[in-house]
C-alpha cells in the first residue's frame, strides 16, 4: 500500500500543477516564491479545471488512461510558464507557525486514521465508488453501467462526474485501492486549509485565522465526512474557494481573479447537484453587489454564472438524457401541487438546517464566529463584503430548504441521512471568509498573496 499512496501522491502533485498553470497565467504569482505562497489554491484551482476537462472528455468518448490523465494535467499546466518568467522573487508571506501548528496536528492525526480505516460508508460503495471503478475498469462511460438504475440509486444517475473521475484518475496510479479513497478526500481539506492560511494579510487577527484553522481540521462532522469519503468535503472546498476568489473581484475587478473564481465554480457545479444551487447564490451575490458601483461588471458576473453552468454540467446533463432514459428513483417535484402539499415541510427543514449549521457536535463555532466577524466588518465599514457573504449563505440556504420542499422522500429520513452533510459548503465558506472579516484595522481587506499580481 505504501507503493500505491505514492502513486496518490503522484496524482496530486500532477492536479497542483495544472492549477499552476492556470493560477500562472492569470498573473496572480509570479517567481518560484510566488509559486510557493498559493499551492492550496493551485490544488483547488487545479483539480476543479481537470474535473471539468476529464467530464467532457468522457462524454466524448475518451478513455482517460494513465497516459491521457498526465497530458490532460500537463497541457493545463503551461501556463505556470508565464509566472516563472515574470521575473522578481516574487511574494510568499508565510504567517506565525503557532497559528497553523494546531491545525497540521489534527490534520496529521485524520491522514493516520483514515490510513488505517477501511471503505466502510454505505454511499461510497453504492455509488461513488462503483462509478469511479466504472470510469477505470472500463475505460470511460458505458453506457449500460452508467445508466444502471440498480447500481446508481435511480434519480442519483444526474450527479456530474468530476469527483468519480478524480477517483478513477487516482486509479490509474495506484490500482484499486479502496482505502486511498480516504486520503484523496482529506487532500480537498489540505488544500483548504493551506488556502485559508496562505490568504492571511500581515493585518490579519492571527488569533481568528488560528481559531478558524483548527475548527475546520477538528470539528466532528470533518472527521465522519473524511470516513465516509463522499464528495461533499470536496464540493465545500470548491465552493468556499470560489467565495475567496469571488471576494477579491468585488475589490480589484481584475477579470483574471473572476475566471479564477468561475474555475472554481464549474468545478462544484461538476461535482454535485446541489453545487448548482451553491453557485448560483455565489454569483447572484456577486451580481447584486457589482450592481451599484458597475452595472456591466454585474452583468459580467450574471454571464460568468451562465458560462459556468454550461461548462460544468450540461455536458453531462446531455449525455444522461440521450443515453440515460427515465430515471428508474423517485426524483424532486416543483410542481403546484407537490408544493402546496409540502407546506408544512418547509419550517421543519428550515429548523433542521439551521440546527445542522449551529450544532457544536458537527462544526463547532465556526457559524457563530462568522457571524461575529461580520458584525466586525460591518462596524468597520466593510458593508458591501458583509452583504456579499450574507446573501451568499441566506440565497444557499434558501436552496436548501427548497430542494427539501420538493423531496418525494419522507421528509425526516431525508433530512436525517443528508442535512449534516450539505450544509457543509455552507459551513466552509464560512470559515473561508471568516479571517478576511475579522480584520477589524482596516476598510479594506489585506493582499492575500493568493491573488497578487503582477501590477500588484
Amino acid at each position: 500500500m505504501i507503493a500505491d499512496a505514492g502513486g496518490l501522491v503522484i496524482l496530486n502533485l500532477l492536479l497542483v500543477a495544472a492549477g499552476a498553470g492556470i493560477t500562472g497565467l492569470a498573473g496572480t504569482w509570479r517567481g518560484y516564491r510566488g509559486l510557493a505562497g498559493g499551492l492550496g489554491l493551485d490544488y483547488l484551482v487545479g483539480v476543479a479545471a481537470f474535473g471539468v476537462l476529464a467530464q467532457l472528455l468522457y462524454v466524448l468518448g475518451a478513455s482517460l488512461s494513465l497516459v491521457e490523465v498526465c497530458l490532460v494535467c500537463a497541457a493545463l499546466s503551461i501556463g505556470a510558464v508565464r509566472g516563472l518568467r515574470c521575473g522578481g522573487a516574487g511574494s510568499f508571506r508565510v504567517g506565525p507557525a503557532w497559528v497553523f501548528a494546531p491545525a497540521a496536528v489534527f490534520l496529521v492525526l485524520l491522514a493516520v486514521d483514515l490510513w488505517y480505516q477501511p471503505l466502510w460508508a454505505y454511499d461510497s460503495w453504492t455509488f461513488w465508488t462503483p462509478r469511479a471503478y466504472g470510469l477505470y475498469a472500463l475505460d470511460g462511460l458505458d453506457t449500460d453501467w452508467f445508466t444502471s438504475g440498480a447500481m446508481l440509486g435511480g434519480a442519483r444517475r444526474d450527479y456530474p462526474l468530476l469527483f468519480s473521475a478524480v477517483e478513477a484518475a487516482g486509479f490509474r496510479f495506484t490500482g484499486y485501492e479502496t482505502r486511498l479513497l480516504d486520503l484523496q478526500t482529506w487532500v480537498f481539506l489540505l488544500a483548504f486549509v493551506v488556502m485559508i492560511y496562505q490568504a492571511s494579510s500581515a493585518r490579519m487577527r492571527n488569533v481568528v485565522l488560528a481559531a478558524v484553522l483548527l475548527m475546520v481540521a477538528a470539528a466532528p462532522s470533518t472527521a465522519s465526512q473524511l470516513a465516509a469519503a463522499e464528495a461533499d468535503i470536496p464540493l465545500a472546498t470548491l465552493v468556499a474557494a470560489a467565495g475567496l476568489c469571488g471576494v477579491r473581484w468585488l475589490e480589484t475587478r481584475r477579470r483574471s481573479t473572476l475566471v479564477l473564481t468561475a474555475v472554481l465554480a464549474a468545478g462544484a457545479v461538476a461535482t454535485k447537484i446541489e453545487g448548482a444551487i451553491f453557485v448560483g447564490a455565489l454569483f447572484a451575490a456577486l451580481g447584486l453587489c457589482s450592481w451599484r458601483r458597475s452595472r456591466p461588471d454585474s452583468a459580467i458576473a450574471i454571464a460568468a454564472l451562465v458560462v459556468v453552468v454550461a461548462v460544468g454540467l450540461l455536458p453531462w446533463r446531455i449525455w444522461v438524457a440521450v443515453h440515460g432514459g427515465v430515471p428508474t428513483g423517485a426524483v424532486p417535484s416543483l410542481t403546484p401541487s407537490t408544493l402546496v402539499d409540502h407546506a408544512s415541510y418547509v419550517p421543519r427543514a428550515a429548523g433542521y438546517l439551521l440546527f445542522k449549521l449551529l450544532d457544536p457536535r458537527g462544526w463547532l463555532l465556526i457559524v457563530p464566529l462568522w457571524a461575529v466577524a461580520l458584525w466586525s466588518a460591518w462596524r468597520a465599514a466593510r458593508r458591501g463584503v458583509v452583504v456579499f457573504a450574507i446573501v451568499t449563505v441566506a440565497l444557499a440556504f434558501c436552496g436548501l430548504v427548497i430542494s427539501y420542499w420538493s423531496t418525494p422522500l419522507d421528509l425526516h429520513f431525508h433530512l436525517a441521512t443528508s442535512a449534516r452533510r450539505v450544509v457543509t459548503s455552507i459551513v466552509f465558506f464560512c470559515a473561508a471568509l471568516t479571517p478576511l472579516l475579522a480584520d477589524a484595522t482596516s476598510r479594506s481587506f489585506g493582499q492575500p498573496s493568493f491573488v497578487r499580481s503582477r501590477e500588484d
